[in-house]
């Protein structure tokens, strides 16, 4: 048992061959690898003892599907890296794509790729060109200056593409 997240299917003693998921003991804090059989049943704790209940797995999805959340710590460590990429490549949506956040960085992809291709001859792409880049730049800022805590729930929870 330690302090950090086992490796799948580390196994408990009488594994029945189902994939481990890794769960807390609410009591003593201890990572285990419980059988996913176990979900939904009363389960104790090998180390301390404790019985607790083995959540039931919801599917995962990201970018706007149903499902449960992304893991907290998962998320907003991604916070810098999509605070700096909307700053640096704003136009390109990539802070966006690092979020899950599809649906807006393609749009923002397309109108800068297209801008980009027609801006030679028209004057409307080079703007909208240079209004991707400041929606990436102000995105971009406000990833950096907001808490853990907002971060999350703004764009993980609420999934809010746009400022």
């Amino acid at each position: 048992m330690s302090s950090s997240p086992p490796p799948p299917d580390s196994g408990l003693p009488g594994n029945t061959g189902a994939p481990d998921m890794n769960i807390g003991c609410p009591h003593c804090q201890v990572w285990l690898a419980v059988p996913a059989t176990e979900a939904g049943q009363t389960f104790a704790c090998p180390k301390c003892g404790g019985h607790f209940l083995v959540p039931i797995p919801q599917a995962r999805t990201f970018g706007g599907g149903l499902g449960e959340h992304p893991d907290y710590h998962e998320f907003t460590g991604k916070k810098i890296a999509a605070g700096v990429c909307g700053i640096l490549l704003g136009a390109f949506g990539v802070h966006k794509f690092i979020l899950g956040l599809n649906q807006s960085g393609s749009i923002m992809l397309a109108v800068t790729i297209g801008g980009i291709i027609l801006g030679g001859c028209l004057i409307v792409p080079v703007l909208a060109t240079l209004a991707m880049s400041a929606v990436g730049v102000i995105e971009g800022i406000l990833y950096m200056t907001k808490s853990n805590d907002d971060f999350y729930e703004t764009y993980a929870v609420k999934k809010k593409e746009w400022f």
